[in-house]
């Protein structure tokens, strides 16, 4: 019997095998392509949107949420038996109490909505949002003498929101808040809200619970526990205070408490924050409860904003910063949420915790603390996540409610989520602010179906693209940006006296052809300038770099040919840019280190030659510039070198019948009558001009076009 059902587990086996590739197939085959688009660009079937954002839609559903919070959390007194309004303080009894709506107008989650709006406000230019928040501040800043009167009356009997802004008991009930109303004051010291704020800053700093290094800690579930969420309901506060006063003691507290929790809580090898540790325990078992790490993360961000520059250990907390976001960075799911544990995908994704991380992930790149290639993608997936979660009331769904400390994963996987979880929020607004801000800062674009981010905006609508990036040193655009179908271009081909890096004056080296379109009347004619740190006429040709230029080149543009600089030095080693001496058509072949491949090297005439004979061939007008002098002296002369790339450039133009300009010569005359120690001044190193070198050799040019009066390019000199 038992050989018998092996044998027929066996058939079972073996008809599974068989039709599992066609159940393969089967799903392989669910996209269908009715149309011609090639299978690669088919878009993917994603749970949640996968897509650059739009700024006005992200704005769309933040206004949905203000919406819906300004008509459910009035600031408004009323007696709790009657339910009538409560409109002069004289009627202030033990029942009065601050309106119910759907959230609590003090709470520290209506902290982080407070903050929250501030920034979108700020950063959208909407006052709407800031009118909300002074509103309310107006509110609590006005009653708060009568709230203090009602404490000294009746005690613990007031309304508990009353009572947790007057008499705070814990981190929960003044730090968010106090933090919030620092920054609305910072903008409006009308509020008046400074009683307040020295309110919860008092006990923050004096009477909360510590361990005995100093550590803010709680006596709950356990004596002596430290919990996670306390960094954000203390440190951001602390930081906003010593912004405030200018007092260093604020800092120094925030920042020794960064340092204590994170000594205890933070997990190197993960990356990530435990939720909890107590004390007493010999081990801390580890919880990496999503919306703790949020806290710990925005805590850090906030101390990141407000410390002062010169506080010494401000690096030391950017370190932790970037350390915990490589820990988060790779738990993040495939629908753009994070798990409510972040370390265990059995448990749900959570709103709050996403857009935590969304919001310091984008204000880190807006902020130049992280790399938007790196990360900037990352923050979108998010924020897309969290926007399926706004509902049509605008409400925010799939938020965490409120929760405690545990040491098992059941009680973080089975906490409830609710529409009514007021830490959703004031989250999702500022993560949605920031990524109106980062789309304002950055550049995203769509690539082979993917979110990519460059360093400029890339307008081609091809869906896969290769990087034309002109403000880096190793690209050049492909083509032409022509302003003006109707009107020529200059072109300049050359080396880093013609473009020195991105072109903007880095290390205070620049070449002339960032300066020489002001020498123009731009209305009518324009200057690219294509030339390349580094290059030499062989490389320029050889690394594809002509090939980027040549197809944006029209009938009557003009070329700025201009090489010799980097054409000495090893043919095939290191990195093997030289060319040839000479103008011949001679070359040589040589096995490149780099590649251990063979490349035949011309004479520099020869690659001269290919620029001059294919711009000529489609009508453009060639104009040779020999390079400009180093900054070297013999005699009380500046050396020219007018025997070698100088004369060589010189020879080719003849043979080639095409303009020539002794930018060599006449640059190093106008040095010469400077003198040396004056020049000195226009040199940055032997080779590389400052500001005023560069403009020194723009003039230079001009002047060597004027003594070419047939060439067309005088007409625009202005």
């Amino acid at each position: 019997m038992k050989k018998q059902l092996i044998f027929y587990h066996g058939l079972i086996f073996c008809a599974l095998l068989s039709v599992l590739p066609a159940i393969g197939q089967q799903k392989r085959s669910a996209v269908k392509n009715d149309s011609n688009t090639p299978l690669h660009l088919l878009q993917p079937d994603y749970k949640t949107p996968y897509r650059i954002p739009e700024k006005n839609v992200v704005k769309t559903d933040l206004d949905r949420i203000l919406t819906y919070l300004e008509g459910v959390t009035p600031a408004v007194l009323e007696n709790k038996s009657t339910g009538k309004e409560v409109l002069s303080n004289v009627d202030f009894n033990f029942e009065t109490q601050i309106k119910r709506g759907d959230f609590r107008l003090g709470s520290y989650e209506w902290g982080v909505t407070y903050a929250a709006m501030l920034a979108t406000a700020e950063i959208t230019g909407d006052k709407r949002y800031e009118n909300y928040v002074n509103q309310r501040f107006s509110f609590l800043a006005e009653n708060y003498p009568y709230f203090r009167k009602l404490y000294t009356d009746y005690g613990s009997n007031i309304d508990s929101q009353i009572r947790q802004i007057v008499n705070p008991k814990a981190l929960d009930d003044a730090g968010a808040v106090c933090a919030a109303m620092i920054k609305a004051t910072r903008r409006n010291p009308d509020l008046k809200l400074r009683p307040l704020i020295d309110n919860y800053m008092n006990f923050i700093m004096y009477q909360e619970y510590r361990l005995y290094d100093g550590t803010f800690a709680r006596k709950r579930p356990q004596l002596n526990t430290i919990w996670l969420d306390d960094m954000y309901m203390s440190i951001p506060a602390l930081v906003q205070m010593g912004k405030l006063t200018g007092e260093n003691k604020y800092s120094d507290e925030a920042v020794k408490q960064i340092n204590s929790f994170s000594e205890k809580m933070f997990v190197a090898e993960k990356g990530l924050f435990r939720h909890g540790w107590v004390e007493s325990m010999k081990e801390h078992p580890s919880f990496f409860w999503a919306r703790a790490n949020g806290w710990a993360l925005l805590a850090l961000t906030e101390a990141l904003d407000a410390l002062p520059e010169s506080h010494p250990q401000k690096d030391k907390v950017l370190e932790l910063f970037k350390s915990h976001i490589s820990g988060l960075l790779p738990l993040q799911s495939g629908d753009g949420f994070w798990h409510q544990l972040l370390d265990r995908n059995d448990s749900y994704p959570e709103t709050s915790a996403t857009a935590i991380y969304v919001y310091c992930i984008a204000h880190a790149i807006n902020k130049g603390w992280l790399d938007a290639t790196a990360y900037g993608s990352a923050a979108l997936l998010g924020w897309n996540a969290v926007s399926t979660k706004i509902n049509a009331q605008g409400q925010v769904e799939g938020t965490c409610v409120g929760t405690g400390m545990a040491f098992d994963p059941a009680f973080y996987c089975y906490r409830p989520v609710s529409p009514y979880a007021a830490h959703g929020y004031g989250t999702v607004i500022m993560a949605g602010a920031e990524i109106i801000n980062l789309l304002e800062k950055q550049h995203p674009k769509m690539n082979d179906n993917t979110i990519q981010f460059y360093s400029n905006d890339q307008t081609t609508s091809t869906p896969i693209f290769s990087i034309n990036d002109q403000s880096r040193p190793d690209e050049i655009v492909s083509g032409s940006t022509r302003k003006n179908k109707d009107a020529p271009v200059v072109f300049v081909i050359g080396d880093s006296t013609a473009k020195n890096g991105r072109g903007k004056g880095d290390g205070g080296q620049w070449g002339w052809g960032s300066f020489f379109q002001q020498f123009l009347d731009t209305t009518r004619i324009s200057v690219e300038n294509h030339a390349l740190g580094g290059r030499s006429s062989r490389t320029f040709y050889t690394e594809g770099l002509w090939d980027k230029v040549l197809p944006g080149i029209k009938k009557g543009d003009i070329v700025f040919i201009q090489f010799g600089h980097n054409d000495g030095g090893p043919l095939n080693t290191g990195r093997a840019r030289a060319s040839l001496k000479g103008t011949g058509e001679n070359s040589e072949t040589v096995i490149m280190e780099r590649t251990g491949g063979p490349e035949e090297v011309f004479t520099f005439g020869h690659y001269l030659r290919i620029y001059i004979r294919q711009a000529k061939a489609i009508g453009a007008v060639p104009v040779v510039l020999s390079h400009t002098p180093g900054n070297s002296w013999e005699g009380g002369k500046m050396l020219r070198n007018s025997d070698t790339y100088g004369g060589w450039s010189k020879e080719v133009a003849e043979q080639e019948g095409v303009y020539f300009i002794d930018m060599n010569d006449i640059v190093a005359r106008k040095c010469e009558s400077l003198g040396q120690e004056k020049t000195n001044e226009l040199y940055k190193d032997r080779v590389h001009t400052s500001y005023e070198g560069a403009m020194l050799n723009c003039k230079s040019l001009i002047e060597g076009i004027q003594n070419v009066p047939e060439l067309t390019l005088n007409k625009y000199i202005k």
